[in-house]
C-alpha cells in the first residue's frame, strides 16, 4: 500500500525526516515554476488559453487514473450517479477553474499573478466562517485584511501618482482565487468520504469531457511551426507537475505537521516572483516587495492560531482536530488543496 494512502505516519517508526521535507521542497519547486511555465507557453506559442487549459486538466487526469486505477480502483467503482454529478459540479468550480487562470495570465504577469493567488488561504479561511466550517480569530480577521490591502499595494502599478491601475488579467486571477478557494471549501465533505485519489480523478475527469469539447469547439489549432519541443515539453511539464504537486503533498503531510507544511508553502509566492523576474524580465519594484510581505505576514496571521486558543482547548478539553489543514498552503491547484485531507476509508 502506498504510504499516501493509509492513515499512518512515519515519524511514528522513522528516526528520519528527509523523505517528507523532500517531498516538501519538490512542491515548492513545482507550484513556483508551473505558471512561469504556462506563461512562457502563451508567448512562445500559437496555443490559445483554452488549448493550454485543457491540456493541463487532461494531462493531470490521465495521471490521477494510472494511479487510482493501481491503488484505489474499488473506490471508483463504489461511485454513484449522485456522487459523479457532485464531483462533476465541484470539478466545474474548481479544475474548470484554470480555463479562467489560463485566461487571466494571457493579460498579466506572472508577479501580479503568484500575488492574487497566494491570497487563497485568506479567503478559504473567509468562506469556512462565513459558511461556520471554521473559526477564524480576530487575529486571523487581521490577516486577512493586511493581506487584501497589501495586494493590492503590490498590485497598483501608479500608486504614487495617486491613481490605482490593474491589467485586465488582474480580476480574472482574482476569480480563479475565488472559485478555488470555494472548491475547497464545499468538497471538503465528499472528499474524506471518498478518498484523495477518487474524488480527484473524478473531478478532473469530468472537467476534462467538458473543457475538451470546448477546445475542439472554440480553439483553433496552432501552427505546426509554432510548436517546439521546448512548447511541448512545456505544456507536458505543466500537466504532470499539477498531479504530481498532489502526490508529492500528500505524501508529506503523513509525516510532517500542517504547520511545517503551511511554512514551506510560504516560499511559494517569493520562488514564483524571484523566477518571473529572472527568467522573464518581469520587473520587481520596492512596491510590490512590500506588498508581498505584507500578504506573506497575513497569511501566516490566518495560519496560525493564537496562543489563547490552544489554551482554551486544553481547558475545556476539546479536539482540535486539523481543523487548520484546509487553510495550509494552498497555491495553485485543487489537487493540491484536497491532498490534505487523508484518506479516511479503510
Amino acid at each position: 500500500m502506498l504510504p499516501w494512502h493509509s492513515g499512518g505516519s512515519d515519524s511514528e517508526g522513522s528516526p528520519s525526516q528527509a523523505v517528507p521535507i523532500l517531498c516538501l521542497l519538490g512542491v515548492v519547486a513545482l507550484l513556483s515554476t508551473i505558471t512561469p511555465a504556462m506563461k512562457y507557453v502563451l508567448e512562445h506559442s500559437g496555443l490559445t488559453f483554452l488549448s493550454i487549459a485543457n491540456g493541463r486538466i487532461v494531462i493531470g487526469f490521465l495521471f490521477l487514473t494510472v494511479m487510482t486505477a493501481c491503488w484505489d480502483w474499488k473506490g471508483v467503482r463504489a461511485l454513484t450517479l449522485s456522487d459523479g454529478a457532485r464531483f462533476g459540479a465541484l470539478g466545474l468550480l474548481g479544475v474548470g477553474s484554470y480555463v479562467v487562470a489560463a485566461y487571466g495570465l494571457l493579460y498579466t504577469n506572472v508577479t501580479h499573478y503568484a500575488l492574487i493567488y497566494s491570497l487563497l488561504p485568506t479567503f478559504t479561511a473567509f468562506f469556512s466562517w462565513c459558511l461556520s466550517k471554521e473559526q477564524v480569530s480576530w487575529s486571523g480577521f487581521s490577516g486577512i485584511l493586511l493581506s487584501w490591502a497589501g495586494c493590492l499595494a503590490a498590485l497598483a502599478t501608479n500608486l504614487e501618482g495617486g491613481a490605482i491601475e490593474v491589467s485586465f488579467g488582474d480580476p480574472l486571477v482574482f476569480l480563479f482565487t475565488l472559485m478555488m478557494a470555494a472548491h475547497i471549501v464545499m468538497s471538503m465533505h465528499i472528499v474524506r468520504r471518498h478518498g484523495v485519489l477518487t474524488a480527484n480523478t473524478a473531478m478532473f475527469g469530468t472537467s476534462a469531457v467538458l473543457v475538451s469539447g470546448c477546445s475542439m469547439a472554440w480553439s483553433e489549432p496552432a501552427p505546426a511551426a509554432d510548436l517546439s519541443w521546448n512548447v511541448w515539453s512545456a505544456v507536458l511539464f505543466i500537466g504532470l507537475g499539477t498531479a504530481g504537486v498532489f502526490l508529492l503533498r500528500c505524501r508529506s503531510l503523513q509525516s510532517l505537521p500542517p504547520a511545517t507544511v503551511g511554512a514551506y508553502h510560504n516560499l511559494i509566492p517569493i520562488c514564483t516572483i524571484a523566477i518571473a523576474h529572472w527568467y522573464l524580465g518581469e520587473p520587481l519594484t520596492g512596491t510590490t516587495l512590500i506588498g508581498a510581505l505584507a500578504v506573506l505576514l497575513g497569511t501566516e496571521l490566518v495560519r496560525r492560531k493564537p496562543p489563547w486558543t490552544s489554551v482554551l482547548s486544553a481547558v475545556f478539553k476539546k479536539e482540535s482536530g486539523d481543523r487548520a489543514v484546509p487553510l495550509v498552503g494552498m497555491a495553485v491547484a485543487p489537487v493540491a488543496a484536497q491532498s490534505t485531507v487523508r484518506h479516511s476509508r479503510e
